[in-house]
């Protein structure tokens, strides 16, 4: 499979998605990626969420994508996390729960480095991490996030 990136001329990530959805953040800090967390982001929609909403057929929604360091320390996120570098995006799919989107990834055989679904207690969300220069390697580890907190492997 080649993961290389297509140019657009209208200068989106992708085909459905926007800067705007990829860096949204409800802190009020800036939160500019970079050209090289751009790259990043364009690999992730390109490969991992554009064909995601191709399978689906309906909409994706960015909850969190790319993350500066001070909007990341602002949401309590992971020092060392994948939006930092613009290779995550935490995603819903009105209708499905993490469930169902976590399943949509894998019968859709999407490569992708980490896939965690969280309980609703968490924020019912699925975040789902690449690593741009990883291709053929990724990890493949899916994780289920429970409402206890911490992580376990996943189950059906």
């Amino acid at each position: 499979m080649s993961h290389a990136i297509q140019t657009r001329l209208d200068g989106r990530p992708g085909d459905y998605f926007t800067w705007a959805e990829l860096t949204r953040t409800g802190t009020g800090l800036p939160n500019d990626p970079g050209p090289e967390h751009r790259v990043n982001l364009t690999i992730l929609v390109q490969h991992v969420l554009d064909p995601l909403r191709r399978h689906l057929g309906k909409p994706v929604l960015v909850t969190s994508g790319y993350r500066s360091p001070a909007v990341n320390r602002a949401v309590n996120g992971s020092k060392s996390s994948a939006h930092l570098t613009g290779e995550a995006a935490d995603i819903k799919v009105p209708g499905l729960d993490a469930h169902g989107v976590v399943q949509a990834i894998l019968l859709a055989d999407i490569d992708f480095d980490q896939v965690i679904a969280y309980a609703p207690g968490r924020g019912g969300h699925v975040h789902v991490g690449i690593k741009a220069g990883a291709w053929p390697r990724h990890r493949k580890q899916v994780l289920w996030a429970p409402a206890s907190g911490g992580y376990e492997p996943y189950r059906s």
